[in-house]
């Protein structure tokens, strides 16, 4: 329905003549500013309806997201070669276009609405104790309903996959490839990124008077503000770069398909759900997919290679339901085992504590008055500027090392910030993270009154692992998510969190906190109770025509949010493909 059908003029008649024209000018351009919100025209033309059974094209690239859309760029360079890639959703949403509102996106349409199996060792206050694992269902991927955040990791992360064999993946080597797709739109950082590519990236201040204190602290316990100092260094506090442009979210589809939608040789169909990937066993090739668009089922062949790029869980889902995967669970399953390997059984994911709560006088947050809601509306609509064009105080990240044995960081913190009364903002975070009912409330009592800042701390380098596995032959069907979270022998990630739990507590309780009163609030929450399957060139191993170019080949997840890393493996897994079919 129209949201405005219910709309109704409170003071009818009032202008007349020229004022009257004025007013409806302003309407008009309201209006039409919204309309380059999730407009379609952003991105390549569907080309699903134009697909027939047995269609084929030089590349097939599964999935549209952080990587995807990267390898698609890059091989579509290539005038001679047709490329297709396929997405299971849709164009994203005018919501995601706007960066304050990325906290509504899971739970939509937008998201695959994955969760994990129960555990009694994490995610105790989220409801059944079954945590939301949100993954990107639209052109753009994760980087459609992500904070947009952009973190590269650090120099450690590339080196240590080198030297665990992955030849090429070390930090020199990596490092260009990440200059060639962005482009820096700041000067704080110039000369560190690159400034000629598809990715915008863009930093602000967000003036929020905590946000200030917490790097000022930050500097007493010893790590000092990178945005002054050397924002290469690994150990700080800074307000991160974001996938920001003219302040709108800008996705990897937008950024790497959008750029070259023009391109007669690549075609990029949505909904389009991939099903199998066709293997000739004898010859161990990889010969094309079965995809099921609306009603249809369509097999589509690739001359030269198949790319799975469908991201850290769909990739393997998808390997295991084609053949490709642990013999012992495929077998259970009744699935024709075509080649052994251990998919889906180095989950990894970065550990984080929401339960740490800190009540504030008001000096922590800027002054508001009732207008500004609507003054903020009026400048993003119009100008895409304002408090809409942000993520708040989200976009301030520190990097410690807590144990002191490096100088790279353990833990990352993240933050948030809760003005009183605002209970919108509080339910929609607390409600698409799944809290229950009894973490949601306290936290509406908690905030009745006063600001709540909320640092999460996050461990970085986890050892705990995970593992994917097929609930059924269905490729309908959702996996199981088994997170592994807090399942180490030696307690280790356990007790390196409260490490940097810890440290919270060390900055609330320092000399520059006390201006904003601080006080530490029982969170109410219950209390607890890698080997590889690709090869250095992403190939999958024993056979052909077949890469996975996403997040889940990481040997080791890198030291940050993973998009911009994920991006990179798309780049320089589009690079090798070119280098291996010239």
């Amino acid at each position: 329905m129209d949201p405005s059908y219910n709309i109704t003029d409170p003071c009818p008649n009032n202008l007349q003549g020229v004022p009257a024209q004025l007013f409806l000018t302003l309407l008009k351009s309201l209006m039409a500013a919204k309309c380059s919100l999730g407009s379609s025209q952003l991105y390549p033309d569907d080309y699903a309806p134009k697909l027939m059974d047995g269609d084929d094209f030089d590349f097939i690239v599964i999935g549209a997201g952080s990587a995807g859309s990267m390898v698609a760029n890059k091989l579509s360079e290539n005038k001679n070669w047709k490329v297709l890639v396929l997405e299971a959703g849709e164009h994203p949403s005018a919501t995601s276009d706007i960066p304050s509102l990325t906290f509504s996106l899971q739970g939509t349409a937008e998201d695959w609405q994955y969760k994990t199996e129960f555990s009694e060792k994490s995610c105790l206050g989220i409801e059944d104790s079954i945590c939301k694992w949100p993954r990107g269902k639209a052109l753009g991927g994760c980087s459609s309903v992500n904070y947009m955040l952009y973190v590269r990791g650090n120099k450690r992360d590339y080196d240590e996959w080198a030297e665990s064999g992955n030849v090429g993946w070390d930090w020199e080597s990596v490092f260009p490839h990440f200059k060639e797709f962005e482009r820096l739109e700041s000067e704080v950082f110039s000369g560190l990124y690159g400034t000629n590519g598809s990715l915008p990236i863009t930093r602000y201040e967000s003036g929020i008077p905590v946000a200030q204190t917490i790097k000022e602290v930050g500097r007493v316990l010893g790590y000092p503000s990178l945005d002054e100092e050397n924002p290469v260094k690994p150990l700080g506090f800074l307000n991160i770069l974001n996938n920001i442009g003219n302040g709108t979210r800008f996705n990897a589809a937008k950024a790497f398909l959008g750029s070259v939608k023009d391109r007669e040789n690549l075609s990029v169909a949505r909904q389009s759900f991939v099903e199998k990937i066709i293997i000739d066993e004898k010859s161990g090739t990889a010969k094309g997919i079965e995809v099921a668009i609306g009603n249809r089922t369509l097999k589509l062949y690739a001359k030269n290679e198949i790319i799975l790029s469908a991201g850290a869980i769909n990739s393997p889902q998808l390997l295991m339901i084609s053949g490709i995967g642990p013999k012992k669970h495929l077998g259970e399953l009744g699935i024709n085992v075509i080649k052994d390997l251990p998919v889906g059984q180095n989950l990894q994911d970065h550990l984080i504590f929401m339960g740490f709560l800190v009540k504030t006088n008001s000096n922590a947050v800027k002054p508001q008055n009732p207008q500004d809601a609507t003054d903020d509306i009026y400048k993003y609509m119009m100008y895409r500027s304002g408090e809409m064009s942000r993520i708040g105080i989200t976009n301030l990240m520190g990097f410690v090392n807590t144990k002191n044995d490096s100088i790279y960081p353990n833990i990352q913190f993240h933050h948030m910030l809760f003005r009183p009364g605002d209970t919108y903002i509080l339910r929609t975070i607390y409600t698409a993270m799944g809290f229950n009912e009894n973490v949601t409330n306290r936290m509406f009592e908690y905030t009745e009154k006063n600001p709540v800042l909320q640092p999460i701390p996050t461990l970085l380098r986890p050892i705990s692992k995970g593992e994917i596995l097929l609930r059924s032959d269905s490729p309908f069907e959702t996996p199981i998510i088994r997170t592994g979270y807090f399942t180490d022998e030696k307690d280790e990630d356990m007790n390196e969190l409260l490490t940097g739990i810890r440290f919270l507590e060390q900055m609330v309780e320092s000399a520059s906190f006390k201006k904003h009163d601080p006080e530490i609030l029982p969170p109410n929450l219950p209390l607890p109770n890698g080997t590889a399957v690709v090869n250095s060139r992403l190939m999958v191993h024993g056979l052909k025509n077949l890469r996975v170019v996403d997040a889940s080949i990481m040997p080791n997840i890198v030291s940050g949010n993973t998009n911009a890393a994920s991006m990179m493996i798309g780049h320089k897994g589009g690079v090798m493909i070119v280098e291996d079919w010239k």
